[in-house]
């Protein structure tokens, strides 16, 4: 749609939970829009992110003070946008089930903004489930952990893409090669872990090797900054009692990740059963 007019009343005629808007539009502005979608009964529970080059300070305090859910300025690439849409959707639909439970199901607390994806504090708490769970049942679970640097300029005059597209393409990347039982967050920084249940080593590293190909087919192409990247993976897998808890499984992760830098090697994985 090209005009404001045009999509409020594409609005009001009902199944819409999410527009992107516009600040500059031929009729009514993206700001006059979205105030008149927050003051109808019919639209003010549609999610409405503002995806403008309008990027001031007082652009941005403007649509959030009006009830957008969020404000994406140009220039950017779509992955990013495309994580920000998800969790605009993902808060929107635990918010409906909030309103609907009175007990509460989701922390917001664990979730990573950027990204969409779980974070630290949720990785953990998962892990020493399911490691406790691999103690109990003698099956294997598997930690996974990738991070990302040595950001390079494909062409030198334009500068490498911004480190937070980088992160959402790579989060991308990560959904991508997952099950939906699989555990995704980002722990730190551009570090991301991934809590495989019932994977052996075999596994996770099948698992390690698609999240590269994902990476070189759909990550740092952004065409305005095209950028390269390096991507070093740590895998570690254990069942029965051969690891204390999360933390010692994630240490180890942690240990090979830093061997695969230090190595220049793209995978490095410990079976701690060996």
């Amino acid at each position: 749609m090209y005009s404001g007019e045009a999509a409020l009343e594409a609005c009001r005629a009902g199944e819409v939970d999410l527009i992107l808007l516009d600040v500059a539009m031929p009729d009514v502005d993206g700001f006059s829009v979205c105030k008149q979608l927050k003051e109808d009964p019919r639209t003010r529970d549609i999610a409405v992110v503002f995806v403008t080059v309008h990027g001031s300070e007082e652009n941005v305090r403007r649509g959030f003070e009006l009830g957008a859910a969020d404000y994406v300025t140009k220039p950017y690439n779509l992955p990013f946008v495309m994580l920000r849409i998800e969790s605009v959707m993902r808060t929107r639909q635990v918010n409906d089930v909030l309103r609907s439970n009175p007990e509460p199901i989701f922390d917001p607390a664990y979730t990573d903004y950027l990204t969409g994806l779980r974070n630290r504090r949720y990785l953990l708490e998962r892990l020493q489930e399911e490691v406790e769970k691999a103690q109990r049942y003698n099956h294997p679970v598997s930690c996974v952990v990738v991070e990302v640097d040595e950001l390079h300029a494909v062409e030198e005059d334009q500068g490498t893409a911004s480190i937070d597209d980088i992160l959402a393409e790579l989060a991308l990347a990560l959904r991508n090669a997952s099950r939906n039982y699989d555990v995704l967050a980002r722990y730190d920084g551009a570090i991301f872990a991934a809590v495989l249940p019932h994977s052996p080593l075999s596994e996770a590293l099948c698992y390690a090797r698609k999240i590269l190909r994902e990476i070189e087919a759909v990550t740092f192409n952004d065409p305005c900054f095209p950028t390269q990247a390096g991507v070093s993976i740590g895998v570690v897998t254990c069942r029965n009692s051969k690891a204390a808890g999360a933390e010692q499984v994630l240490g180890e992760a942690m240990k090979n990740l830093l061997r695969a830098k230090s190595r220049r090697e793209p995978i490095v994985a410990v079976d701690l059963n060996d």
